[in-house]
């Protein structure tokens, strides 16, 4: 089978990049061609596809942009003409037999799905965020309070304007600001391309990694015929794992507001007889590494940012894995590599986190943004080792069993006979 990938970036910049080159490389392993589309963003990886990439418009995050460039910037996020036409030819000269998205909203737009519905070519959307119903694309309004009202979808999506949920920039920097204006471009948007159902019309079957996502989109609006729920997953022979700790835990992600970073050190500093590492970067380490400052935190540790074998070691050795999270996550990575190095997490109770943690047995919940809870439980774990290596073996052996490449692709494989 011929698939394209359509994603707006295509280096390894978040989960939704890794899972994409992930399923790339596990599509190709079965025998099946796998083509590239995206923006020519500047870190793009190159591909022999390159050529058909459409532009990539810069909305404001990483460099100041003129008129001319906002307004043409504010078309291509209700319907990119370029993308289209950049698509159809790599239509023409590809043939597929399947198109497959990625997180096109804002810089593709769903116009490239348009165009592979009227060519009779089956469209399937994986989600990775709320991008398809929320301003914000991750629930939150501009106080970073939890939109549990689904208030856009439901509503109307001016309360996305109300609440000034979308910041000025794509980084979601402290320094800045809920905006009203990008709320409202990103209201326009939403409300643009759900009144003329321009990804319900042309999506034959989306796909949702937790059970909690596929439930908000049926209640957005989303047919609940039109969404399947297939976990993420991994391959877990690449990873070495070690089930006896030292005594110290880890965070590694991204340090951005979403993670709930603050809240795991305003908790390290009652515990500051147990040591913190965190592998990362974001828009939030000056901004955490300040706190450490200013509250003394002589037992965290910033990292920056580890990949391959020197991420690996660090998880390898630790105690557990922290997983913070205060906005409705769907389903961190983070969660199956620990898992498969045959470490337990400790994660926040909120989104589709719990689906992939079992209480006790291969790891722990703590009710989100309760400080007092994360500071008993992480002092709970630290004290019983064998505990934490007895939930480490049960966590590999979920990889293993569960979350396995050849179980994952037989899901993906049920949805494409059924659309194609």
């Amino acid at each position: 089978m011929k698939i394209i990938t359509a994603s707006k970036f295509y280096y390894l910049r978040a989960g939704l990049e890794s899972y994409l080159f992930k399923i790339t490389d596990t599509l190709r392993s079965y025998g099946h061609e796998v083509v590239p589309f995206s923006t020519n963003y500047k870190e793009n990886i190159q591909s022999e596809y390159s050529r058909f990439f459409t532009e990539y418009i810069d909305l404001g995050g990483e460099e100041k942009v003129n008129l001319y460039n906002k307004f043409k910037a504010l078309i291509n996020i209700l319907y990119n003409t370029d993308a289209r036409n950049k698509f159809s030819q790599l239509l023409d000269y590809t043939k597929p037999d399947l198109i497959w998205g990625f997180g096109i909203h804002r810089h593709l737009s769903p116009t490239i799905f348009m165009e592979a519905k009227e060519r009779s070519i089956p469209v399937i959307h994986r989600l990775s965020d709320y991008a398809i119903i929320c301003p914000d694309s991750r629930l939150t309004k501009g106080d970073d309070s939890n939109c549990e009202e689904l208030l856009c979808p439901l509503k109307g999506y001016f309360n996305a304007v109300k609440h000034r949920c979308v910041r000025q920039s794509k980084t979601n920097d402290l320094s800045k600001r809920p905006s009203i204006a990008a709320s409202a471009i990103g209201a326009l948007e939403l409300y643009v391309h759900n009144k003329y159902k321009a990804y319900v019309n042309n999506v034959d079957r989306f796909i949702a990694p937790s059970n909690f996502l596929r439930r908000t989109m049926i209640k957005s609006g989303i047919p609940e015929n039109k969404i399947t729920h297939i976990p993420i997953y991994i391959d877990p022979y690449k990873y070495n794992p070690e089930f006896i700790s030292q005594s110290y835990l880890v965070y590694f992600g991204r340090l951005s507001r979403e993670k709930g970073i603050p809240l795991l050190l305003e908790a390290m500093e009652k515990l500051k007889h147990y040591k913190l590492l965190i592998a990362g970067d974001g828009p939030q380490r000056e901004y955490l590494e300040q706190i450490k400052e200013n509250r003394n935190l002589d037992n965290v540790t910033f990292l920056g940012k580890l990949q391959g074998e020197q991420l690996s070691r660090v998880i390898r050795n630790c105690r557990l894995v922290i997983i913070p999270s205060t906005w409705f996550d769907n389903s961190p990575n983070v969660i199956l590599e620990s898992f498969a190095l045959g470490k337990p997490v400790l994660a926040a109770n909120i989104g589709g986190i719990p689906e992939y943690v079992d209480e006790n047995i291969d790891g722990m919940l703590y009710k989100h943004n309760d400080v007092q809870e994360l500071k008993e439980k992480i002092d709970f774990l630290m004290r019983h080792q064998s505990l934490c290596e007895e939930m480490g073996r049960a966590a590999r052996k979920k990889a293993e069993v569960k979350y396995n490449p050849k179980v994952h692709y037989g899901e993906i494989m049920k949805v494409f006979k059924e659309v194609t």
